[in-house]
């Protein structure tokens, strides 16, 4: 029978960070964590976090790739870039809740109708 659940690959500057994720991840049956060519691409990035913003670039320019940016802080010029990026879903970090990351996630990998990047943000 084959696996049904989306498959996500986790990008984080720091190691532990994505570690933790990576295991709240596991904790969503839906979803299934693998370390290259997910379905869904999801961007763990910290205050001031450069790396983090030159792979959100990299992954951006990528065709057909689904990015869910998570976020400790984003100004309005970051937004601006990031929804230019083509991501499908922000989520802050803060109040980051299991619900919110599989609708972010089914939404990405195109499970469910697209709202536009405001509307996710509200």
């Amino acid at each position: 029978m084959p696996d049904k659940r989306i498959t996500v690959t986790v990008h984080a500057t720091d190691e532990l960070n994505r570690a933790r994720f990576v295991r709240r991840l596991r904790e969503l049956p839906e979803v299934r964590v693998v370390r290259e060519d997910g379905d869904v691409s999801l961007v763990l990035m910290g205050t001031d976090d450069a790396p983090a913003a030159a792979e959100l670039r990299r992954l951006s320019l990528a065709l057909e790739r689904r990015v869910v940016l998570v976020a400790e802080v984003l100004g309005e010029l970051e937004l601006m870039a990031v929804a230019e990026y083509g991501v499908r879903s922000v989520l802050w970090l803060r109040g980051l809740t299991a619900g919110r990351l599989l609708r972010a996630v089914h939404a990405a990998a195109g499970c469910c109708p697209r709202a536009p990047l405001v509307t996710a943000l509200v």
